[in-house]
């Protein structure tokens, strides 16, 4: 029993879109795997260096990671980034003011704050505001810079501050100081540090990888259904 090419457009049509789609997907997994592998290099090599002083750190450029060496003190306002999830517990992400000794404001993450029963119940976590610290963090750069008060009327000499998001500009603008553009993230064992979970990556090379595997395989699929579909059996015997 042979078989006869039968050429149906609108199979063509279906699958040549499928095909491309997974294809793209693949590819583009690959290259994301090649981006993390080099990001956790470059994590990896920012944990060797010494940490910068604020007068030398720069306020532009890929400063994910480099670290940085603080000397002065922790002020008040305390802004409690809103929808964090540390060990099953639903909280916030304190981020306070620290004056260092060159004049310059620095935001600093000191770490995961878990919600009372509501939000009306008095956070707990241990407050170190005028107290002189020398303290060790990592530049964070947020991947979205739109960052906005959970509520507009809300002025920075209230304490704490619950936000949606961290905006630089606006404390600038609220505090007429100078404030470094991105946040710190502190260090452990710090003055200030409370627990956390700061991953370099969400998700791994290998992860990135498998996906690419399964992408190419869906495309392998769709390229034999339409052979198995255009290739029917001819009935027809001489």
């Amino acid at each position: 029993m042979n078989r006869t090419f039968r050429f149906n457009w609108k199979v063509t049509v279906f699958s040549i879109l499928c095909l491309s789609s997974f294809l793209y997907l693949g590819f583009w997994q690959l290259e994301r795997e090649d981006e993390k592998r080099e990001l956790l290099s470059q994590n990896a090599h920012r944990l060797t260096l010494a940490p910068l002083e604020a007068a030398k750190l720069p306020e532009q450029g890929d400063l994910e990671g480099v670290p940085v060496r603080l000397v002065g003190e922790y002020h008040e306002p305390v802004l409690l980034l809103d929808n964090k999830v540390l060990d099953g517990k639903v909280g916030f992400e304190a981020h306070q003011l620290f004056l260092d000794n060159t004049g310059l404001f620095f935001l600093v993450n000191r770490g995961f704050v878990p919600m009372g029963r509501t939000r009306e119940d008095q956070l707990k976590f241990p407050k170190v505001h005028d107290k002189p610290a020398d303290i060790l963090g990592r530049v964070y750069q947020p991947s979205s810079q739109i960052l906005l008060l959970a509520d507009q009327n809300q002025t920075l000499a209230e304490f704490p501050i619950i936000v949606q998001d961290i905006d630089v500009k606006k404390m600038i603008a609220a505090l007429g100081e100078r404030v470094y553009p991105l946040v710190i993230r502190l260090e452990v064992e710090q003055l200030g540090s409370l627990p956390r979970y700061w991953p370099s990556t969400v998700m791994s090379p290998e992860k990135h990888k498998g996906y690419a595997i399964q992408w190419f395989s869906m495309a392998l699929a769709v390229l034999i259904a339409w052979l198995f579909f255009s290739f029917s059996k001819d009935l027809n015997h001489d």
